[in-house]
């Protein structure tokens, strides 16, 4: 109902020309005041018609066609921006004074600019709890004041983003992603499926950093190549604690990672690292159980076709590809400036984006803040 509604507002909007009246005076205001409008809604995202702008929209579309056209009435403006004209005078006043939302209003567009614009309103909301000193309310925030925690409602961010046409990269506009799979069936005895509790589910927690990390390979899909990331996440806070990129998802790059992986985590015969894996061809090579034996590190794996046996690693490959990702445009990038902003992208992750579920701490503020170590944190 609401889309036909738009479409019969939008013919006729397209059809103004016919009430256009004959004098030619007359008809150069009005044509004036119409041209004002429409650029108006082209400045609205999505707006259908005259009818979705705000009363600020209006006020300003009436003011561009009393600037720029010759002899535009007032009366002229308010009647086809139907706007009363006590209504337009208020915007007037409300467009003289000074913006309270101001230095909020930018604080606000740094912090979702800075995540790369992957931010919704609830992170931004959370960023802007951070940073050093005693928290102010919004009201008082300085401008130009960029390290100062504020407090304000996520309401108000939210209306804040949606004024300043702020959208978070999200997956609900994104093309349907193709799953790489390095399944080549069944090449030996499978390893335990160790987070696999009686009921069918996983359990994917850690006590501690270095016990459990579960890992995979993604595909990208770029300008004439295709790049492959193999990424160890630890599932004690979700941390990428290491990863490779390379042109083929071979050995090489999973045991290269796992290499890196047994360095930073440094696990022992007492203190065993588990890393889950799928079932991979990569997975199931002499060479993968070699480097797990020889870092001691026990393996596990998933059962055949089930995705759902590693969502760990396949929540932080759908985060990566939403906000890194999808929606650039690649064209022209090299393999080695493609790898040096993966690399950027998940070092911001790893040390400087807060998540929700660790109380919108960084991991490393999270270790720090439970008292680990660098061995452990790494």
């Amino acid at each position: 109902m609401a889309d036909e509604e738009g479409r019969e507002e939008q013919t006729t909007w397209r059809d103004w020309g016919a009430e256009l009246p004959g004098d030619p005076a007359e008809r150069a205001r009005m044509a004036e005041v119409k041209l004002a409008e429409a650029l108006a809604v082209l400045d609205v995202l999505k707006a259908p018609g005259p009818g979705s702008l705000t009363n600020r929209e209006k006020y300003l579309a009436g003011e561009a066609a009393r600037a720029q056209g010759r002899g535009v009435r007032l009366a002229d403006v308010t009647e086809t921006l139907s706007i009363p004209k006590s209504t337009y005078l208020d915007q007037a006043a409300a467009v003289g004074r000074p913006d309270p939302k101001a230095a909020l209003r930018a604080r606000v567009r740094a912090s979702f600019e800075s995540s790369g614009g992957t931010f919704g309103a609830e992170s931004v909301w959370a960023d802007l709890r951070r940073g050093e000193g005693e928290p102010v309310g919004w009201r008082d925030l300085e401008e130009g004041d960029e390290r100062t925690p504020v407090i304000v409602s996520e309401k108000v961010v939210r209306a804040i983003m949606a004024e300043e046409g702020l959208v978070a990269r999200k997956t609900a506009q994104m093309r349907r992603r193709s799953k790489y799979s390095s399944y080549r069936g069944e090449r030996g005895p499978k390893p335990a499926n160790l987070p696999l509790r009686e009921d069918g589910t996983h359990d994917f927690r850690a006590g501690e950093p270095g016990l459990l990390c579960v890992t995979d390979v993604t595909e990208f899909a770029l300008d004439g190549f295709k790049a492959y990331l193999s990424p160890a996440i630890d599932c004690f806070d979700g941390r990428p604690v290491c990863w490779g990129v390379a042109l083929h998802p071979d050995k090489e790059l999973a045991v290269g990672m796992l290499e890196g992986l047994v360095a930073a985590v440094r696990p022992t015969e007492a203190r065993p690292l588990v890393i889950h894996t799928d079932g991979g061809a990569v997975y199931m090579s002499d060479d993968w159980a070699g480097a797990c034996a020889s870092g001691n590190v026990t393996r596990s794996m998933s059962r055949k076709a089930r995705s759902p046996d590693n969502a760990r690693c396949e929540g932080f490959f759908g985060t990566l590809k939403s906000d890194f990702f999808e929606g650039e445009d690649w064209t022209g990038v090299t393999f080695e400036e493609f790898r040096e902003r993966l690399d950027a992208y998940i070092e911001w992750y790893r040390d400087a984006k807060p998540k929700k579920s660790l109380g919108w701490r960084t991991t490393a503020e999270y270790r720090r803040d439970l008292g680990y170590g660098y061995t452990l944190a790494a």
